[in-house]
This record gives structure tokens, C-alpha cells and sequence, in this order.
């Protein structure tokens, strides 16, 4: 099932460098055991598509200059600077190629090719992750993405569309009203809480 979340970023460069953290989004850093890296180090055809990182409107190797220039561009280089998004999948349900196939898709067409964005596929946990990066400032016509409940849905619903398209599961969100973060961490942790020791 895909999860998704939307951060707010003011220091562009930092979440640009953990994004692209080679140790995370390359196979062969994350390989279950010595043999499986051994194979896969003396596959040379497959080397060089090994890291799961890819940049749309920009260059990996230059992204947070790339994106300072277009806030220079268009004089918007105050307040937040990106948007630090996080797609994640259920565990064993994708390859990293998916993974990050969909996380290009989403990248699409979630903002309509009208912000830069780096776009990278983790490894290093057992749900497969994307990472993006994204512009505050739209390099098509200088206006900013906003972090908002209208586009936090919008990016929940096109993730669900995407993992529906290729069988994978969602998470069903249940209409009515959601419980309190506070309740719902003392469930899962087992305390009691006012519902519980009435029922």
C-alpha cells in the first residue's frame, strides 16, 4: 500500500543530499547478502542503471544550483525553498525498478512538468520508499506549489491511481472522522485509553 507525506523544505541543499544518498538508492549498497553483491558487482551490463535517481527539469549532478537559479530567475528566493514529498510502498510488493518507474509517473503528473524535481527510489528499508524533491518556484511561470490539505489529497489520489494501474494495494481511507494521534499512539502501543476501558 502507498503512503505518501508532503514536508516542507528550507534548506534546499540538505534534502537535495539526502535524497540522492547513493548508500540508499543503489542496489549494490543494499544487497541482502555477500553473494547476491558479488553477482551483482560482476554484472557490468547492469552497473551503471544500478542507482534509482532521476531528475525532471533539471540535472542530478547540478539540481540545487538548477533550482536556485530558476528562484533567482523569477526573485523568489525567500521563504520555503522546496518540498520534500515521500511515496512509500508495501514490503516485497515492488522491484526498485517499479518503484521508481512510478515515482517518474507520479512526478508527471502530479505537477504537469512545471517544477523541477529529483526524484529517488530507496532501498535501504524493507517498504520500498521514493523520494522527491521538489521547487518551490515553478521554472514555467515563476508561481509556487503549495503545501496544502488541496494538495496533499491531490498527491494521495494520483499515488492511489498509479498504484491501482498496476495491481498494487492502497490504503483505503475510511470516510468519516479520524481518531486523535494521541489515541491512536497509545493503541498501537498497547496503553489503555478511555475507549478501550469502556469496551
Amino acid at each position: 500500500m502507498a503512503y505518501t507525506s508532503i514536508i516542507p523544505v528550507h534548506r534546499l541543499d540538505n534534502s537535495v543530499d539526502y535524497v540522492l544518498d547513493e548508500k540508499k538508492a543503489s542496489r549494490s549498497q543494499n544487497a541482502d547478502s555477500l553473494q547476491a553483491a558479488v553477482d551483482y558487482a560482476l554484472n557490468k551490463d547492469k552497473t551503471e542503471q544500478d542507482l534509482f535517481c532521476s531528475a525532471i527539469g533539471c540535472t542530478l549532478d547540478s539540481a540545487f544550483e538548477d533550482m536556485c537559479h530558476i528562484k533567482r530567475m523569477w526573485h523568489k528566493e525567500k521563504g520555503v525553498q522546496g518540498f520534500h514529498l515521500v511515496q512509500s510502498f508495501a514490503a516485497g510488493e515492488v522491484t526498485p525498478e517499479l518503484a521508481h518507474q512510478i515515482g517518474q509517473e507520479l512526478a508527471n503528473r502530479l505537477l504537469g512538468g512545471r517544477f523541477q524535481v529529483v526524484v529517488a527510489t530507496h532501498l535501504n528499508t524493507e517498504c520500498l520508499h521514493n523520494h522527491f524533491v521538489v521547487n518551490s518556484v515553478s521554472f514555467v511561470d515563476g508561481k509556487h506549489y503549495y503545501d496544502n490539505k488541496a494538495n496533499l489529497r491531490l498527491l494521495r489520489k494520483r499515488s492511489d491511481e498509479l498504484c491501482r494501474e498496476y495491481s498494487l494495494s492502497v490504503i483505503e481511507h475510511p470516510s468519516g472522522r479520524k481518531k486523535p494521534y494521541a489515541l491512536y499512539q497509545a493503541e498501537k502501543q498497547g496503553r489503555p485509553t478511555r475507549d478501550n476501558v469502556v469496551r
